[in-house]
């Protein structure tokens, strides 16, 4: 297969170039720049040596990046800029791809984003942009491309099933009718293809009960009945905090250049268990490194991830959510303070040994193991009826004091005593400004609200060219704000000399205006000459 093709330098018969389009626009060339540098061997392989001429794939690409790096995600819109917006048409060499081959292109090769985009992460690296020494992970979420009208719980489903199986024997018994009484074939047909249209939406939809049987299983008992799902897209879900359906989108972000450095989608409504396979997908991207930390916020927070993170002896800080739940101290807090205070006991008001494997309350009473319930032991205190703090302490209708704690409380326990100290801190405030001004620049400035794509599997490679759009627009800032400091030190080099310049020659005439004062008040008789 041979490829059209055109020459940006060459002049056209009123002596234009194409070139000449985008001299203002330095990041168009940025972008084809850029994609010079990657290795598309896989992407051109995929073109047969049969059939028509093609669209370079490495300017269809630099299309893509530039489109998305703009905000730009309709294949419609990108279809009208290639005609009429200069710095399109310069990237496309003046070609003119219809909104169809623009959107086949997107879809056949959303496979390979993320290959350039560790590409592109690693020029970075070569060009020592960043040490990536920390990173920070944050999840936003990000609307599905349908809405949410036409999904149904499981009560909703089975009536929908219902009411298609009685229209699917309605035209069953109007086909035979038709054959029994050998009436006009072409009814016959046209009941035949209705009664097939029914008998696939009914499979659909046993699809999409099978889905949603599924999901329940992972929800708690009160949560079951209401879990919908979404006939046309059953991977997107409606999450908390949310409108209509979304996709759980997550990044991973250097804190010294606002790069993503990795990124996933998930369709579970939260960022437990997110974590580690983030943490470990930046690693296998940029080498692994004992020295580089990790923070994210409290939504990471899981104890079967602090353990991994802890026995992997990773330099992980994850916010607590429920830091009163942490004992971390080695006394337990006085009673007196408790009653001066008036105020409920909490449960950092208690002490854990480690040794007896007890609790310790503020009056000094222990808490002792008395069940073992899967995941987590249960501790009893004995002497709360007899205790001072027990109007602060028990809750209504019991008169004993009990603790659960989950086998794993003690990696929970040790990150609270690690998000104490000064540096942790410190470590969070970057979070805060690193990650977070990365979704506000997808959502706001790119308008990456709602995903253009169907299906988890398109939509993870929709957001890894998000990833790489915003990381295109970080690289050329900074490298044209290099370009803007060389320019900038250049001219204070010029300034320098100037001055440099005119301190000699104030010099030089400051000596020969002195020397010529001297000769006059020596010798009256010379005559001063202008020089």
């Amino acid at each position: 297969m041979s490829f059209i093709s055109s020459n940006r330098a060459q002049n056209d018969l009123l002596g234009y170039r194409i070139d000449d389009f985008a001299k203002s626009d330095k990041k168009s060339r940025f972008v084809i720049d850029l994609v010079t540098r990657l290795n598309l061997k896989k992407l051109f392989a995929r073109y047969s040596d049969q059939g028509g001429d093609s669209y370079l794939p490495n300017m269809m690409l630099a299309l893509w990046f530039y489109a998305y790096s703009n905000g730009i995600t309709s294949t419609r819109d990108l279809e009208e800029l290639c005609k009429f917006d200069t710095r399109y048409m310069y990237i496309s060499g003046n070609q003119q791809p219809d909104h169809t081959t623009l959107s086949r292109f997107r879809k056949a090769h959303l496979d390979l984003l993320s290959a350039y985009f560790l590409q592109i992460i690693l020029i970075a690296r070569e060009e020592g942009i960043s040490a990536f020494n920390h990173i920070t992970i944050d999840g936003t979420k990000i609307k599905a491309s349908h809405s949410g009208r036409q999904s149904y719980n499981e009560v909703q489903l089975d009536q929908l099933i219902a009411h298609i199986r009685q229209d699917i024997s309605r035209y069953m018994n109007q086909c035979n009718y038709v054959e029994q009484n050998a009436t006009d074939q072409l009814d016959l047909a046209t009941l035949q293809a209705e009664k097939a249209r029914l008998e696939a939406l009914e499979q659909k939809l046993l699809e999409r009960k099978q889905i949603l049987k599924e999901r329940q299983n992972k929800l708690k008992v009160e949560y079951r009945a209401k879990h919908k799902v979404n006939l046309h897209e059953p991977d997107a879900r409606f999450m908390p905090k949310a409108d209509g359906l979304n996709y759980n989108a997550q990044a991973a972000v250097d804190t010294e250049t606002n790069l993503i450095v990795a990124s996933d989608v998930t369709d579970q409504p939260n960022d437990q268990g997110q974590f580690v396979p983030l943490q470990q997908k930046v690693e296998s991207n940029l080498s692994p490194d004992r020295e580089r930390a990790y923070t994210s916020d409290a939504g990471y927070h899981n104890l079967e991830d602090l353990e991994h993170l802890e026995q992997h002896k990773v330099d992980a800080l994850i916010a607590d959510p429920a830091p009163n739940n942490r004992s971390t101290e080695l006394k337990p807090t006085s009673a007196d303070t408790i009653l001066s205070e008036k105020r409920k006991v909490e449960r950092t008001d208690f002490v854990y040994h480690y040794q007896g494997d007890y609790y310790e309350c503020p009056n000094g009473d222990h808490l002792i193991k008395v069940k073992n319930k899967g995941k987590s032991n249960i501790y009893r205190a004995s002497k709360c009826t007899t205790c001072p703090l027990a109007i602060y302490c028990l809750a209504s209708k019991k008169n004993y004091k009990q603790i659960h704690r989950s086998k794993r409380e003690i990696y929970a326990e040790r990150m609270a005593v690690k998000l104490k100290t000064k540096t942790a801190k410190q470590r969070m405030h970057e979070r805060r400004v690193s990650v977070e001004p990365v979704f506000g620049n997808l959502k706001e400035n790119l308008g990456f609200r709602r995903f253009s794509l169907c299906g988890l599997k398109q939509v993870k490679g929709e957001f890894t060219l998000m990833a790489i759009a915003h990381n295109l627009n970080i690289l050329f800032k900074m490298i044209d704000k290099d370009r803007l400091a060389a320019v900038v030190t250049r001219s204070y080099k010029s300034i320098d000399q100037h001055i440099a310049l005119s301190k000699n020659i104030l010099i030089k005439y400051y000596v020969n205006f002195t020397n010529l004062l001297i000769k006059s008040y020596l010798f009256p008789s010379y005559q001063v000459k202008r020089s």
